[in-house]
């Protein structure tokens, strides 16, 4: 094998390996700004956009409405089937003084996997 040879099996890694890492480097970036998963992440954006004006959908705090649970003590409640079927049946008809809200069967999914991403607040103390 000649130097030159070599020199250029050694510049065809390295360039692979530069490649490799620049195309990783968004999926990092990403991981780095929000660590959930993808769908827990989109329940966790759902949460806050449709449910946090009653419900406190953060790990910690008081839900702004006394008579709706946090999401944290929702985690521990419901298995997560009984959970999504719950959710789709509030999103369809209401609960108690909650109208019904516009969500498809993937977001309820996606809120689901974001409540189970949650410590009850039981285990949390």
């Amino acid at each position: 094998m000649t130097t030159l040879s070599r020199r250029s099996k050694g510049a065809n890694l390295y360039s692979g390996l530069l490649v490799l890492i620049l195309l990783a480097a968004p999926a990092v970036a990403t991981a780095g700004e929000n660590p959930l998963p993808a769908s827990q992440a989109r329940g966790h954006a759902l949460a806050r956009n449709v449910c946090s004006a009653c419900h406190a959908v953060e790990t910690k705090g008081a839900s702004p409405n006394a008579k709706a649970p946090p999401f944290r003590d929702l985690a521990g409640r419901h298995v997560p089937l009984t959970l999504q079927r719950r959710l789709a049946d509030i999103a369809e008809t209401g609960h108690y003084d909650m109208a019904p809200i516009n969500l498809h069967a993937d977001e309820v999914q996606d809120v689901v996997a974001y409540i189970n991403s949650l410590e009850p607040a039981a285990a949390a103390r």
